[in-house]
């Protein structure tokens, strides 16, 4: 995965992960920036949207679980953004295996659903699938 983290143009893909436990957010920003990617993490759905609307990111990782505001919320709000910044890929990263939980996050507005694991190999294939490529 780490080579396709850099587009040919050079610029590294920037991913907004957005998990409430810092240890998660910590430990995903060290695996991400590993790979290749500039990694800006955040604590809560309203963060995530304020940080949306202030700056490109090329994917969006989000966790659905966390207090005042959950991914499904963030998500909506997101979608509802005016401009471009509203077309984020967003990907749920959850340790929700519940059926349930997947067509939740389609009806949000999220792309795709990703159960945490250990080697992280389903996040980067879905981070893979929406990498924008060259022209």
């Amino acid at each position: 995965m780490s080579d396709s983290a850099v587009p040919a143009e050079g610029k590294k893909l920037k991913v907004l992960f957005v998990d409430n436990s810092r240890t998660t957010r910590a430990a995903m920003s060290m695996v991400l920036t590993r790979e290749g990617f500039e990694v800006i993490p955040v604590a809560t759905g309203q963060e995530a949207i304020e940080r949306v609307k202030a700056e490109l990111f090329d994917v969006a990782v989000m966790d659905l679980y966390m207090p005042f505001m959950n991914g499904y919320e963030a998500a909506k709000l997101i979608r509802a953004l005016p401009d471009a910044c509203k077309d984020i890929p967003i990907i749920a990263l959850t340790a929700s295996n519940d059926p349930r939980d997947i067509d939740i996050c389609k009806n949000a507005g999220m792309n795709e659903f990703v159960v945490k694991s250990e080697d992280h190999l389903a996040l980067f294939e879905a981070i893979k699938h929406y990498i924008k490529k060259p022209v």
